[in-house]
């Protein structure tokens, strides 16, 4: 029960954040909005982790090290620069439906990797969250954009949610074995050292440091890092923790709904009968996953 709470509290702050991001991505570049979140949730773990009385640097396994590194690398500098810059390209409701795609990868990764057998009505949850974001996005697809757009938003979108499913799936095993703080930072600095690498390799057009001149976008970009970084990446880690990866995964999906609903208010997207719908069949799905 304490995992699916953690799960849905992700779902309503990443959702909210989604909606900040895409407003001051109009004024980052995908890597630079990426850069800047990373590195601020970063300062603000190492922060609660001293006010928590929380050992920064605890008796761990240099191999279970490597792996929250390797984890934090691909699950946040790869995967999260590949999902804004599908944010950039089909916006929030559309890239929506591509979110879609995270509930199963976790599912399938955990059946494959960790042995989880979901019950069926866990199945039956997450058919109907899935099938209720496929039904809330339909309306969407319809509105113009460019099919080289599309595809690439698309494609971008999927190799996101590919990334997240493997990077958080590899470290579950070890997740129980330390505090959720430690773990998130550890994961936050394998992203901030992987989304260093481009600027030590001499890409100056990919350097992260114009993310850190105080500019316009920041009035934006900070709240949302606070919100859909530095919160929901430790209700996350939490979920993740204290729950079944594939049920957590489940009850995560339903950020997307949250998404189209604040997309609606916020920026100005359709909210049409379609998304009632869908919005009530998604908290069944999730009422099941969560009993």
């Amino acid at each position: 029960m304490k995992g699916n709470l953690f799960a849905l509290a992700t779902a309503v702050a990443w959702a909210s954040a989604v909606v900040l991001f895409r407003k001051s991505g109009e004024h980052l570049s995908p890597f630079r909005l990426n850069a800047l979140k990373s590195v601020l949730s970063l300062l603000l773990v190492l922060a609660t982790l001293k006010v928590a009385g929380v050992p920064v640097f605890p008796t761990a396994p240099f191999s279970h090290l490597a792996l929250l590194l390797a984890s934090g690398l691909v699950g946040i500098a790869v995967a999260d620069t590949l999902f804004f810059e599908s944010l950039a390209l089909l916006g929030a409701a559309r890239s929506a439906i591509v979110s879609c795609l995270y509930a199963p990868f976790i599912v399938a990764a955990s059946m494959l990797f960790l042995g989880e057998r979901p019950a069926a009505r866990v199945l039956g949850g997450g058919l109907f969250v899935v099938s209720a974001v496929f039904l809330t996005q339909v309306p969407e697809i319809r509105l113009e954009l460019p099919a080289a757009a599309l595809r690439r938003g698309v494609l971008l979108g999927a190799a996101s949610m590919a990334s997240t499913a493997v990077a958080i799936v590899a470290v579950k095993p070890l997740l129980p074995q330390y505090p959720v703080l430690w773990a998130t930072g550890v994961r936050l600095l394998g992203g901030v050292l992987g989304l260093a690498l481009p600027p030590l390799l001499h890409a100056p057009s990919r350097s992260v440091l114009g993310a850190f001149v105080p500019q316009r976008a920041w009035w934006l970009a900070i709240p949302a890092a606070v919100l859909g970084t530095y919160l929901a990446l430790l209700l996350w880690v939490a979920g993740f923790k204290y729950g079944a990866a594939s049920s957590t995964a489940i009850l995560n999906q339903t950020s997307t709904l949250f998404t189209v609903m604040l997309s609606a208010l916020f920026l100005r997207e359709r909210f049409t009968k379609w998304h009632g719908i869908a919005t009530g069949l998604a908290f069944v799905g999730a009422a099941l996953v969560a009993l």
